[in-house]
């Protein structure tokens, strides 16, 4: 089937505001379904067949739309970030389910950036949109996007303003060649560092690369408003009135991974069909080669093509849902996982797996857990009530002027900081970093599922932060993160209630680690670090109790974890059970 490309269609917003698109069109008479996506990063670069080709989708019998969101590229207005993309939404849903040759219905792809624009536009109700198929998504922006349980995302929301959204001719030159945009963006925000360098800068609102881009003012208003910014732009309290299906697809070492769960879950909790994939991928790779690992590359292997083609997912999924074809998706399992490890997929019914087994790993040591040479240990053994003085707790210094330096992880940040599996050894040598390793395995460990660390701690300071990180230890000693979480003391009981700490009072938290699908292999161990810092991922709490982003005073901190028979800290772990 030929098809016809009109580019610049112009679509006029409520409030006038005229949004550009580009519409891929079969060359034959007849009504089809739409297929929309709606971006910030232009419906003329190369960025957009990332996701899919929509050539190849109208070919099939699509009408295909590629709009640039309000304010960028070849769309008029100004940008205002993700607040503008639910009545934009709406707006272009009405407008693309009648564009001629539409037969009225509406689906919608993208990922990230472009995977919110869907649940923004599905969160206004419009009738004619009936399915999603959203990749690497966020739905709360206290999770994962501007925060992570009340720690600021700072190498993200910097690293994504000086790149991603710096102005259109920059980044179709990047696009292009991206070892020009350093210079580039010295030339247009006249600073002598980029984010990679000029992260250590205090305070952070005086950051002035960020400043020249012109988004700071907005962003600093989130991060010193994050309620606000919750009620304003989270999609949690809107799916009830949701009436799309959607089909998800995610990363274990995603920025989103635990909303793209999240929104899978609430979408099928709706009585819609519901669809999940997750690979072993970061937010920027979807290949075999991930950080460190390669997680094979024979026919069960971690790739997977998401382009549109006669045989993918996409195609199938959308003919399903918006051409009523029956061809057997719905009866297949819901949830399609990748098992690291015996790199494998993995097909489910429900999450978490029907047969889990939530199992505490408690931390052990006789007080040395400090690196990787240290005593401590991790066991299914909990504390003795009986030998107490074995337990003896573990202490270290975390000093902001000297934090852990992001080493790998589910990360969005420049090249200078590698994201996915790599190896912690040298992380582990550190001071300020307990580790705690279980004996080597004898049998295959399959952990599938969420995971969550309980510590029982203490503190010098009126604030301070803990990290816990989960690792696969192989034979040769090399130590690849798994997942990790933090918690912001201030935060420890939500965003919503500042609450600074008592020096020395002993406090138990959770620190939620998200989710992960990995098998620990005869030879191996599990190791669980347990630190303070995370930076430039996690902008470093300066353990004063004033604003971690508005002052630049710090203090270091003496950070104690306890573990024996009344403070039992541990990991707990979703085993399978074979």
């Amino acid at each position: 089937m030929k098809v016809v490309f009109e580019r610049n269609v112009p679509c006029t917003m409520r409030d006038g505001a005229v949004l550009m698109a580009n519409v891929f069109r079969p060359d034959e008479g007849g009504e089809y379904p739409v297929v929309l996506t709606r971006l910030p990063y232009g419906k003329d670069t190369g960025f957009l067949y990332m996701m899919l080709d929509p050539v190849a989708l109208a070919e099939t019998g699509y009408i295909v739309v590629v709009q640039d969101v309000r304010g960028r590229f070849a769309s008029g207005g100004e940008y205002q970030g993700f607040d503008q993309e639910f009545d934009d939404g709406y707006d272009t849903v009405e407008w693309a389910s009648k564009l001629p040759g539409s037969n009225g219905l509406v689906g919608m792809y993208g990922a990230s950036y472009f995977g919110f624009t869907q649940l923004a536009a599905a969160a206004t109700g419009h009738p004619a949109l009936k399915t999603l198929t959203p990749t690497i998504v966020f739905d709360d922006p206290l999770d994962g996007v501007t925060f992570r349980s009340g720690a600021l995302e700072w190498g993200l929301m910097a690293g994504w303003h000086m790149s991603a959204m710096v102005p259109p001719e920059l980044f179709k030159v990047a696009m292009r060649d991206s070892t020009r945009l350093p210079d580039l963006l010295r030339m247009v925000y006249d600073v002598d560092h980029m984010p990679a360098e000029g992260y250590n800068d205090l305070p952070i609102t005086d950051f002035p690369a960020l400043r020249r881009t012109g988004l700071f003012s907005s962003l600093f208003y989130d991060i010193t408003h994050p309620i606000e910014m919750k009620e304003r732009l989270s999609i949690q309290p809107r799916y009830e009135q949701m009436t799309v299906s959607a089909a998800f697809t995610g990363g274990w070492f995603d920025i989103f991974t635990k909303s793209t769960i999240d929104s899978y879950q609430r979408i099928r909790a709706n009585g819609q069909p519901a669809r999940l994939t997750i690979g072993p991928w970061t937010h920027m790779n979807q290949t075999h080669a991930v950080g460190e690992l390669t997680f094979g590359m024979a026919a069960n292997n971690a790739l997977l093509d998401l382009r549109e083609d006669p045989t993918t997912r996409h195609r199938r999924w959308f003919d399903s849902q918006l051409k009523g074809v029956d061809n057997g998706i719905l009866r297949e399992p819901p949830i399609k996982l990748f098992v690291m490890g015996e790199n494998r997929w993995k097909s489910v019914s429900e999450w978490p797996l029907p047969r889990t087994k939530f199992t505490p790993f408690y931390l052990h040591s006789g007080g040395r857990a400090q690196t990787s040479a240290g005593d401590g240990t991790l066991s299914m053994s909990a504390p003795s009530m009986t030998a107490p003085q074995s337990e003896t707790s573990d202490q270290y210094v975390y000093d902001p002027a000297d934090p852990v330096i992001t080493h790998g992880g589910s990360l969005l940040m420049p090249a200078e900081y590698p994201s996915g599996p790599v190896d912690q050894s040298r992380v582990e040598q550190r001071e300020d970093v307990l580790v705690y390793t279980s004996d080597v395995l004898t049998e295959p460990l399959e952990v599938t599922g969420p995971i969550e660390a309980k510590l029982w701690v203490t503190s010098s300071a009126v604030d301070t932060d803990f990290v816990v990180r989960l690792t696969d230890v192989h034979p040769d000693g090399r130590s690849y993160n798994v997942v990790d979480g933090i918690v912001r003391m201030r935060y420890r009981n939500g965003m919503e209630q500042e609450e600074l700490t008592e020096p020395g009072t002993v406090y138990p938290i959770t620190v939620d680690c998200w989710a992960t699908s990995n098998v620990f292999l005869p030879g191996h161990r599990i190791r669980v670090q347990v630190t303070s810092s995370n930076f430039p991922r996690w902008n470093r709490n300066l353990n004063t109790g004033a604003s971690n982003e508005a002052t630049s005073e710090f203090v270091a901190a003496t950070q104690t974890i306890l573990h024996d028979a009344e403070h039992p800290s541990h990991i707990v772990l979703p085993v399978i059970p074979r």
